[in-house]
């Protein structure tokens, strides 16, 4: 008798669940392996076909095959691989693998990442400020006027001036020297004198007195000059050695130069007279004076009084007979005082 309890508490058995993936994923697995079978199949016929052609492609194929067969890769990448490694072969391996390569395309190549180039972070308004710096020749301004950067937050850097090369510093000029003074006794000018012959130890030219510091000894007109003339007195025609300055009696006569008193006199013809010995040959003598104030072997210096202006011994009026010597020499004394006009 059949037992319904028994069958009644018996659940029937039911096929394990297998969601949509894991179909897929199997029915993915087994087209793999199938295709891995065929193409094995079609590489064992050209091993064995090519057997005994080219024996050293054999063991290099044989681990290409296993690998392939072993592996879950992609098909279409590793048949590529493969097909390039039998490409190298002769005939029937170069055809195999040329196939592979047409039908399953050539395997990526790899590339090695490019190299890291370490570049300094670009400044836009440095790139911006040397545009224009190009553009505008030496004048930022003119550039920046045209092209207001402020409103991107940007600066445009005006460029510095170049410095202007140093001049060298001018050396500061030395005063010019003086003028050499010439030595006592030089002919400085040349007189043009066309006149009678001169007496003998009188000249005409100017000559120097060396570095000799000088003065008038009157300040008045002149009132007979040196050289030939009619004497006012006698009305003689005679060559007269000195210069006659007018005055009032008793006006101070100065020393023309610092000197000694060499000798001092009276006579009838020069009155009252002195006579100075500046050194180095120079000689100043003075005449007609109403009073001398010095007196022989005195030392004097240029400016001081040495007499008083008169009219002793052959005169016409109050005056002053000046005549100036070197080494004997008569000379104009009129290239070395001054007189009052008129």
């Amino acid at each position: 008798m059949y037992d319904q309890s028994v069958q009644i508490g018996r659940r029937p058995r039911r096929a394990p669940y297998r969601s949509g993936r894991d179909r897929q994923s199997r029915g993915g697995q087994v087209q793999v392996r199938f295709a891995q079978l065929l193409i094995c199949l079609a590489l064992f016929l050209a091993v064995f076909l090519g057997k005994g052609l080219f024996p050293q492609k054999l063991g290099q194929m044989g681990e290409d095959i296993l690998a392939l067969i072993g592996t879950d890769l992609d098909i279409p990448k590793a048949l590529s691989n493969l097909g390039e490694s039998l490409m190298e072969g002769d005939s029937l391996l170069a055809d195999l693998g040329a196939f592979c390569v047409e039908v399953f395309g050539p395997a990526p190549q790899e590339s090695a990442p490019p190299e890291e180039v370490s570049l300094p972070p670009v400044q836009p308004g440095a790139v911006l400020t040397a545009e224009l710096e190009f553009l505008s020749g030496k004048s930022g301004e003119t550039a920046a006027h045209y092209a207001d950067f402020s409103r991107f937050g940007m600066e445009v850097r005006k460029p510095e001036p170049e410095p202007e090369p140093e001049q060298p510093a001018e050396e500061a000029e030395a005063p010019e020297p003086p003028p050499a003074v010439p030595a006592a006794g030089t002919v400085v000018m040349y007189s043009d004198y066309s006149g009678d012959p001169l007496p003998s130890s009188y000249t005409m030219d100017q000559v120097s007195l060396g570095e000799l510091e000088t003065m008038t000894p009157v300040m008045g007109r002149l009132t007979s000059g040196y050289g030939y003339r009619d004497h006012p007195i006698s009305g003689k025609y005679f060559f007269h050695g000195g210069v006659d300055i007018g005055g009032q009696t008793g006006d101070a006569i100065a020393a023309f130069a610092s000197g000694v008193v060499e000798y001092t006199g009276k006579n009838d013809s020069y009155g009252l007279y002195l006579q100075i010995d500046h050194g180095n040959g120079v000689k100043s003598f003075y005449a007609h004076c109403s009073k001398i104030v010095v007196t022989k072997g005195q030392t004097v210096a240029m400016g001081d009084k040495v007499a008083e202006l008169g009219s002793t011994g052959t005169s016409t009026g109050p005056h002053l007979h000046l005549e100036l010597k070197y080494n004997k020499m008569h000379l104009n004394p009129a290239y070395y005082v001054e007189f009052l006009e008129g």
